[in-house]
């Protein structure tokens, strides 16, 4: 993403990078106008490969485990497929961990080899190409409401926005996830847990948007085939009411939401983007300055998920209590004023 630093934004004019993870075709122009599964560059990915060890499965010496295979080098086989098993009292089984064909054994374990897979980038939003990025994929330039998320499981989806909670502070339940839900994107308040993740995928959503996220969740999260984004971190924490407020008002719109998550080396955060009819109003510059009255939220304890006013923006360097010396603004967080560092805003309009 182009933008300075991170924005709640009803109306903004959002560039969005599109790109591959490794270099390929691209198939779109400079200025063509895109719909969201407009496809706009391809690459093939490299085979995934596994060593299954078929003795430490079965807990047999590697001298007896071809005994116990039930595939031979060539064979192609399903995820689930049985490999090889061991009868008698253990009664244990080694299946295939992903779609793919047996191509060597050895030392008691089995190599399978994934088929390569065609990776097709679409544009995930609709918009107009502004740039094209050889080899690799293209800038797409769409008008909508923007927000940025702190975490994301790394998926992304286009589909309908259905706000299933009254308030911010409220989390979602599986009494929440209904048909009514079916393949959209759902947006709670506070919090998710196991069993409302569980209804949500037997309900095919298409993306979960929450306030926090609990931290035993995680390796569970990242396993899911949809996005799902915590707009203020990990932990029980509210989403806030200013994000909240702007997702209900969205409620029934066509959004696209990217879980893309990076905290170093060019770093990514995930977003929301909701595509508006440029007739909503003018919008506003991301690139704008900071200035006094300008709406902001802090991104770090001690004020994390609060929001406020810049009331004073000090010329120079602060030094902190951490030692650091850095820019930031004097924000009125309803009365009480305090110093936060620019890289600890977020705007808010």
């Amino acid at each position: 993403m182009f933008l300075p630093y991170s924005i709640v934004n009803p109306l903004t004019l959002v560039r969005i990078v599109r790109e591959l993870p490794r270099p390929g075709q691209v198939s779109v122009m400079e200025g063509d106008t895109l719909e969201p599964l407009h496809i706009v560059a391809q690459t093939t990915l490299p085979p995934n490969f596994s060593v299954i060890n078929i003795a430490q499965e079965l807990a047999v010496p590697p001298k007896k485990v071809k005994q116990a295979l039930k595939v031979e080098v060539g064979d192609v086989v399903r995820k689930g497929h049985v490999v090889a098993a061991r009868g008698g009292l253990s009664n244990r089984v080694c299946t295939a961990p992903f779609n793919g064909t047996i191509t060597g054994f050895g030392r008691g374990r089995l190599l399978l080899e994934a088929q390569p897979q065609m990776l097709n980038l679409t544009a995930l939003v609709p918009g107009r190409v502004t740039q094209v990025l050889p080899n690799k994929g293209a800038i797409i330039e769409t008008l909508g409401a923007f927000i940025e998320g702190i975490w994301g499981n790394g998926k992304e989806s286009y589909g309908v926005l259905r706000v299933v909670v009254r308030a911010a502070r409220h989390p979602i339940r599986p009494k929440h996830i209904d048909a009514s839900v079916q393949g959209a994107i759902v947006v709670g308040g506070a919090r998710l847990d196991e069993e409302t993740l569980t209804q949500a995928i037997e309900m095919q959503v298409r993306g979960i948007i929450v306030g926090g996220i609990p931290p035993a969740l995680l390796p569970r999260l990242s396993e899911v085939d949809f996005p799902i984004i915590a707009t203020e971190g990990i932990g029980n924490i509210p989403m806030s009411d200013v994000t909240f407020k702007l997702l209900r008002s969205l409620d029934g719109r066509e959004a696209a939401i990217c879980g893309q998550l990076r905290t170093r080396w060019g770093a990514l955060r995930p977003y929301i983007v909701v595509p508006m009819p440029a007739q909503k109003g003018s919008p506003i510059d991301p690139e704008s300055p900071l200035q006094i009255g300008t709406r902001v939220r802090a991104l770090r304890a001690p004020n994390l998920g609060s929001s406020g006013e810049i009331s004073d923006l000090p010329t120079g360097l602060i030094h902190l209590e951490t030692g650091a010396r850095l820019p930031g603004a004097q924000v009125n967080f309803g009365g009480e004023v305090a110093f936060v560092p620019f890289v600890n805003l977020e705007r808010l309009l």
